[in-house]
């Protein structure tokens, strides 16, 4: 989050689990030394590296815009305790105007919105159909379409303003393909070279996201 900061990051996009015992933590991976983080206990997962809570990242994120990406597994009860846990912990959080809840399983956006009816929620997608990704956005009444830059053109941003549906874009790092993002107009960037975006949106002006 310090990191981030010092280069000038608008927001930050970080991943979330549920540990065995009914803790939240940040982590990319589904595991920690090798321990499934939904089957394990966080003082056990402890041992094997150094854990953040997710209450301890929201502090650190000050004043960024936060996407808390919920990760989703084959077990339907996780995923929708998961859900509501995350759900319920940033309504109750300060941070909570600030924060964003974006996940691979529709279901698993279901149940935040569910459970915080007023949460921006976003479908992350990776080979799905724009069309047919904008539709299910919108009939869920989710907030925001997560695509991989690739995937975005006129016509996809065109149909995501028409419907009111944020667009988050990622992950671009070349300047060509970061510059095709903000001609665009997309709501978000999600990038690696967040310098290079900056200096890139800066170029381009108001338009420029």
């Amino acid at each position: 989050m310090a990191a981030a900061t010092q280069v000038g990051a608008d927001g930050v996009e970080f991943d979330v689990w549920l540990t065995g015992d009914k803790y939240l933590i940040v982590n990319h991976d589904r595991t920690v030394g090798g321990r499934s983080i939904p089957a394990t206990r966080r003082v056990d997962l402890a041992s094997e590296a150094q854990l953040a809570s997710l209450d301890e990242v929201l502090t650190a994120a000050g004043s960024l815009q936060i996407n808390v990406e919920i990760k989703s597994t084959r077990s339907a009860p996780y995923n929708l305790s998961v859900a509501r846990d995350v759900a319920a912990f940033l309504d109750s959080s300060r941070m909570s105007s600030q924060c964003l809840v974006s996940s691979f399983s529709l279901a698993i956006c279901d149940e935040v919105r569910r459970v915080s009816p007023e949460r921006r929620v976003g479908w992350l997608v990776e080979r799905r159909p724009a069309t047919f990704v904008l539709e299910q956005v919108a009939s869920h009444r989710l907030t925001s379409a997560h695509f991989p830059f690739s995937r975005l053109n006129d016509s996809v941003a065109h149909e995501a303003r028409r419907r009111g549906i944020d667009v988050h874009a990622w992950t671009p790092n070349l300047a060509r393909d970061i510059e095709r993002m903000l001609e665009l107009e997309v709501t978000a960037v999600i990038t690696d070279d967040v310098e290079l975006a900056r200096e890139l949106r800066d170029r381009l002006g108001p338009s420029g996201r």
